[in-house]
């Protein structure tokens, strides 16, 4: 019931000093919604890195192991650096569900295509749809990609050399590697190569048609191990790492290392959540200097209910009681500030976010935030200022 009385008589007070409680009341309301922007659009950022750092929305943790030679000559793709039973033991260890070769998903390969008794290295596009405007013939479309159909586009240079004209191309085939891909359209190419200039696609084909009549490109450098369920990513690792150290076909030629894309995410995390609570302690000083307008604000508040605080002590409220009213005044003023605070931030850091395309991340440490250091800075800031209030004395009051 005192607590209500006290609470209420503190509402009371802060109406009769609208202004003044404002006022007050608006350096509360920027320091937290400055707080509050930053964590909402840090976190947002922070969840949108990672996942444009995740292959897949998959919850599995997959570990890269790689195998790295003495001699870079290795790399040249005649023999395989890591075989099929380093592959079959890496099984066997203890918490590894799966694993198995890298398959790079390319958007452009390089093969040699006979040209004139001769062959000739082309770079080939991989696409659903090529969006061209083809100098003759049709582009490529969404169906001849779904339906996985042999066809090429092919540039106006590569044309000339197969067919002596771009006219004469159309219904012929191109040969990649034994399979005759039917010419349907020519799009302009470029007759001189500069230096400087970024390599250009020579044949364009549906993606889906390539990976079905070409084996996928594998890294034997590198093998992806998916860890089962219930067990830790870094103890399986190490086991998987030690057992091809000690047991592998290339151990003697080389290092077995590995790549954690799991501890890699979230040691970026934790890069940028130290970063967004940095930056938010930074605009945090401002709730400092609120603070301190609070606390400037309840001594002159004090100073001028000199004659309220003797009539009520004069009909019997004791300290704890003149104590607990002005330190309930600061601390609702500075929840109230917290609360406008608030809800600015949070509309302030969705503009941003909107203007920006970057995520906006609420959740409960963003409301206890502001909900905890409204009140925090209202007892902290309001205790000195009740404590004075409730130690003035009844005669000198009186004088």
């Amino acid at each position: 019931m005192k607590f209500l009385v006290n609470w209420q008589t503190a509402i009371k007070a802060i109406r009769n000093n609208r202004k003044r409680s404002l006022l007050t009341m608006f350096g509360i309301v920027i320091g937290i919604a400055s707080v509050i922007t930053i964590m909402a659009l840090g976190r947002g950022f922070e969840k949108d890195t990672i996942k444009s750092l995740t292959d897949s929305d998959s919850e599995e943790i997959k570990v890269q192991v790689n195998f790295t030679p003495d001699d870079t000559s290795l790399y040249n793709g005649t023999i395989d650096l890591i075989q099929k039973p380093d592959i079959d033991m890496v099984q066997q260890v203890d918490g590894v569900k799966s694993a198995d070769y890298i398959s790079d998903n390319m958007d452009s390969i390089y093969k040699e295509i006979p040209v004139k008794q001769k062959k000739e290295n082309k770079q080939i596009d991989l696409v659903a749809r090529s969006n061209e405007t083809p100098e003759v013939g049709r582009d490529l479309t969404d169906y001849d990609n779904d339906s996985h159909q042999k066809i090429a586009l092919v540039d106006s240079t590569t044309a000339k050399d197969l067919y002596d004209k771009k006219e004469s191309a159309l219904g012929r085939g191109v040969d990649i590697e034994g399979h005759l891909f039917t010419i349907v359209g020519v799009f302009e190419g470029s007759e001189l190569e500069s230096m400087f200039s970024m390599p250009e696609s020579n044949v364009k084909i549906p993606k889906k048609s390539y990976y079905t009549y070409f084996d996928k490109e594998v890294f034997t450098n590198s093998v992806e191990v998916m860890i089962a369920d219930g067990y830790t990513p870094s103890v399986v690792t190490s086991d998987v790492i030690k057992k091809l150290t000690k047991s592998g076909t290339m151990t003697s030629m080389g290092e077995y290392t590995t790549t954690d894309t799991a501890m890699l995410t979230d040691g970026i995390g934790k890069i940028m959540s130290t970063l967004t609570y940095f930056i938010s302690a930074i605009a945090g000083i401002s709730l400092f200097i609120a603070g301190v307008g609070v606390m400037n604000m309840m001594y002159i508040s004090v100073s001028e209910r000199t004659k309220e605080i003797g009539i009520r002590r004069a009909l019997g409220a004791t300290e704890n009681s003149i104590r607990m009213q002005f330190l309930m005044e600061g601390v609702t003023l500075t929840l109230l500030g917290g609360f406008v605070g608030y809800i600015i931030g949070i509309g302030v850091a969705y503009l941003i976010g909107k203007l920006l395309g970057i995520s906006v991340s609420i959740d409960l440490f963003t409301v206890s935030l502001a909900i905890g250091v409204s009140t925090a800075i209202g007892i902290v800031f309001s205790v000195m200022p009740a404590g004075t209030a409730a130690k003035k004395d009844l005669i000198d009051i009186l004088r």
